[in-house]
């Protein structure tokens, strides 16, 4: 944005956001300042959680930042390519997961493709430990949930979710 330099739309996840805080933009572990804080176009000096933001930044350009980046402090965020959890699968999801097949992951606004690399069945096809492969550095607090879905699912693509480890 001419005039105020790097500008990000967001929502606040979790915790407080307020000005001249240092934060982190993950998965690409580089650091920035908050400038400023827009609510409904609105000047702020702090957000909380469910608030939905426009934060300016300081000593980050735009080209260091792509959907789904992370801006925190919190040092318990996680940040992983091979990420594994407990796997729920809605009742309506007909066929077991295979080694090898490719879902997608949602959690906050990362959404990101992954390739099922191991499964280990329960007594329940449908509550299973899983280890995924993404193809970019997921962000997240261990014990989160995410959405997995299924593209090429046809009518049904929500697959269930994964509680992250």
């Amino acid at each position: 944005m001419k005039g105020v330099g790097t500008v990000v739309l967001g929502c606040v996840a979790r915790g407080t956001v307020r000005r001249h805080d240092e934060v982190r933009a993950l998965p690409a572990g580089l650091n920035a300042e908050i400038r400023s804080i827009q609510k409904h176009d609105d000047d702020f000096d702090s957000a909380g959680r469910g608030d939905r933001v426009g934060l300016a930044l300081k000593g980050i350009s735009v080209e260091d930042l792509d959907r789904g980046t992370v801006l925190s402090n919190d040092e318990t965020l996680v940040t992983k390519r091979d990420i594994t959890g407990r796997a729920q699968l809605v009742k309506y999801w007909l066929d077991p997961l295979k080694e090898g097949m490719v879902l997608h992951v949602g959690h906050w606004m990362q959404f990101e493709p992954a390739r099922v690399k191991r499964i280990v069945p329960g007594s329940d096809w449908r509550s299973l430990a899983i280890k995924l492969t993404v193809q970019k550095d997921l962000v997240y607090c261990p014990g989160s949930k995410a959405i997995i879905t299924h593209l090429e699912g046809g009518k049904l693509r929500v697959v269930g979710t994964i509680e992250l480890q």
